[in-house]
Order: C-alpha cells, then sequence, then structure tokens
C-alpha cells in the first residue's frame, strides 16, 4: 500500500488554475490529481510546498490521501529504452499547462529529442491536447514562439480554454499573453474593487486598458453591485479578439446590459484622445509590469473626477527603489491635480536578483 501523502483539497472547478500555480511556484509532486469526493479534487503536494494555514492556500484544506500508483508516475519513465540511459540533467525539469496546452522548454542536447519528449508527456497527461516547444517570445507584443511536437487529433492548434476561480476563460498561449500566476492577485482585486463600490455606495465603471483576453474581468462582472461598466481593451488585436468572445460569454450570463460596455484594440496613452473613455471610470487596472509607471500619467485622464476614484496596478521594479514608490506614486497622483490616500506599494514575490514584482494601489480624491 502507498504511503499516504499530503494533497490540496479544491473545487473541481479550480484544479486546472492550481495544478498550473503549484507546477509554476515548484510545489507540485508527480503523482496525479486525485478525486476526493463527487465535488473536490486533491492536488498532490512535494515537500517543498507549504504547509495548511499558509495564506497562499486562500483558506483551502491540506488532506492525507494515498497517491495514485498506477502505470508510470513521470514522463520520463516514457521515453524509449535507448534514452532512459541517459543523464536526467539533459531533460527538462519543468513545463506549463495553459487549458490542454503544454509548453516546455528544450535546450541543448534535449532538443534533439524533442519529438520523444513530446510524446512521452502525451502519453503521461491524458488531459494535455498538445506539447509544443517554447522558443522564447517574439513580435511586438512578445507572445510566445511555439513550435508544435506532438497532439491528439488532426489540428495542432494552441487556442484553448481554461477555468480560473469558476469562470472559464479562452485564451491562445501562440498569440497571446496570459499567466495563472496572478490568479491570486484578481481574486483581490475582486475583493478591493467591492469594497470601494461599497464605499461609494453604487457600481463602478472600470477601465482596464491592458486587458489581454481579459482574466481580471468575469469575477468582477459577475457582481452586480460591483460592476455597471467596462473600459476594456490592448493593443494585440488577437487578444482583443479572444477578449470579445469572452465578454460575449461573460455577459450573456449576467442577464444585465452594462454601460459603458466599450472594446478598444489601441495603445493605452492614446485612450484620453477618445471621447468614449476619457472621463468615465471610477476604477483603472494597470497591469503592464514593465512600464506601469511610465504610463500612469496618460492614464489619469481616464477617471471621473467628480468623484473618488481607485487606482490598482502592478509593476516590476528594482527593489532598492521599493520603499520609494509610494512617494513616487503620490507624486504622479499630485501632478494629474488630485490627492493620494491609502497609498501602498507591495512585494509579490521576486522577479530576479535585484527586481521583484509588486502591487501598487492608491485611492484619489480629486482637487
Amino acid at each position: 500500500m502507498a504511503r499516504a501523502m499530503r494533497h490540496l483539497s479544491v473545487p473541481s472547478d479550480q484544479t486546472q488554475a492550481w495544478l498550473e500555480r503549484c507546477r509554476a511556484e515548484g510545489w507540485l509532486e508527480s503523482t496525479g490529481v486525485v478525486a476526493l469526493d463527487a465535488t473536490h479534487r486533491g492536488v498532490p503536494l512535494n515537500e517543498h510546498a507549504p504547509g495548511e494555514g499558509d495564506a497562499c492556500w486562500n483558506g483551502l484544506n491540506i488532506v492525507e490521501v494515498e497517491p495514485l500508483t498506477k502505470g508510470p508516475t513521470h514522463w520520463k519513465e516514457r521515453l524509449p529504452e535507448p534514452l532512459k540511459d541517459l543523464p536526467d540533467s539533459l531533460w527538462p525539469t519543468a513545463y506549463e499547462v495553459q487549458g490542454d496546452v503544454l509548453t516546455v522548454k528544450l535546450e541543448g542536447a534535449a532538443r534533439e529529442h524533442g519529438q520523444a519528449v513530446a510524446n512521452a508527456m502525451l502519453d503521461q497527461l491524458p488531459s494535455v491536447r498538445i506539447v509544443c516547444a517554447d522558443e522564447g517570445v517574439k513580435g511586438d507584443f512578445r507572445v510566445r514562439d511555439l513550435v508544435p511536437l506532438a497532439w491528439r487529433g488532426d489540428e495542432p492548434h494552441t487556442r484553448t480554454e481554461i477555468r480560473e476561480h469558476g469562470h472559464r476563460l479562452l485564451v491562445d498561449p501562440s498569440q497571446v499573453y496570459f499567466s495563472s500566476r496572478l490568479s491570486t492577485q484578481r481574486l483581490e482585486t475582486v475583493q478591493q474593487l467591492h469594497t470601494f463600490a461599497d464605499t461609494l455606495g453604487r457600481p463602478l465603471v472600470v477601465a482596464d486598458p491592458y486587458a489581454g483576453v481579459g482574466p481580471a474581468l468575469p469575477g468582477l462582472l459577475a457582481l452586480e453591485d460591483v460592476v455597471a461598466g467596462y473600459l476594456v481593451g490592448d493593443l494585440n488585436p488577437a487578444a482583443v479578439a479572444l477578449l470579445e468572445e469572452n465578454l460575449r460569454r461573460w455577459t450573456t450570463k449576467q442577464n444585465r446590459s452594462f454601460s459603458p460596455a466599450t472594446v478598444v484594440c489601441k495603445d493605452a496613452r492614446t485612450w484620453k484622445d477618445d471621447e468614449r473613455l476619457r472621463g468615465q471610470a471610477h476604477a483603472v487596472l494597470v497591469n503592464l509590469p514593465h512600464d506601469s509607471f511610465g504610463h500612469l500619467p496618460d492614464l489619469f485622464p481616464l477617471f471621473d473626477r467628480s468623484t473618488t476614484s481607485l487606482l490598482r496596478g502592478w509593476a516590476i521594479v528594482e527593489r532598492s527603489s521599493l520603499d520609494g514608490r509610494i512617494d513616487r506614486l503620490n507624486r504622479l497622483v499630485g501632478d494629474a491635480g488630485g490627492t493620494a490616500s491609502g497609498t501602498h506599494v507591495a512585494e509579490i514575490k521576486g522577479f530576479s536578483t535585484t527586481r521583484c514584482f509588486v502591487v501598487f494601489q492608491t485611492t484619489i480624491t480629486w482637487d
């Protein structure tokens, strides 16, 4: 009998999101997801995963159950026999799954055996439809250069559907950027905007100029007392096409109208020149990590200055500059004609040896 091991008990419709989160953090054991009951699945955790009660689990429980033991427990066990004798250091140690699309970086000698690696992964992971080699970023929109290696069915396409916090989201990792690593932040955004709407005493018009395919939106749109309308878009036409399709799905479910309900494909820095967008938002989301602070002066005109506003965003900054970011954000708000209050800038995770990923937020009263 196999020894019981730790599993994170998650609602069935959140399994994929937690699998991707645990894999990204290096917490996922390779034994496979266990069915706990009719509504919950057990995500296997390795020795590096935090213990029960850690804030990262969002209140979910950790249970001890026997792992799956049928068949090979790792894709490397499915490699052709001649390759099994090669050193483990040759093979990739991580991969990413979005929906049913798996992407893996193949470096050095492993590139010669990419087809064998892809076939082994496809055999090991029945929920995966296609395995692609990740050749890095390409183009103006810095999307992944994905090369299909092995797939099920006739068409080796990368369009897929993921589920996050009970919502379905269409993505295509070969055409648009999407990361499950911000899923917890998206939940926090819903909570923050809910609190702000309660403070104002009315639902909000939310602007998301860097929306991508819209992962920040479904949780907000589902709450009638939080969002009355939206101004959303992206510079990437492929992202906007998927965003519009996702919005049709989400808004149809709500059985209510949103006003405004504006979707655009343009540089966020030019939104201030569009009468449909200028002066309407109560809350603005800024998810452009490498240049969020640089874009803020062009985004302040989007706010409705007749009422209090909320600014929330994410940035990659030098850790040495973290202490000065609150003052800088307050100065930017002041230069735009407002007064900032409750400003905070908090590190979410490390990005490199000298830089970190932060969330920033402030409430603005206009002069």
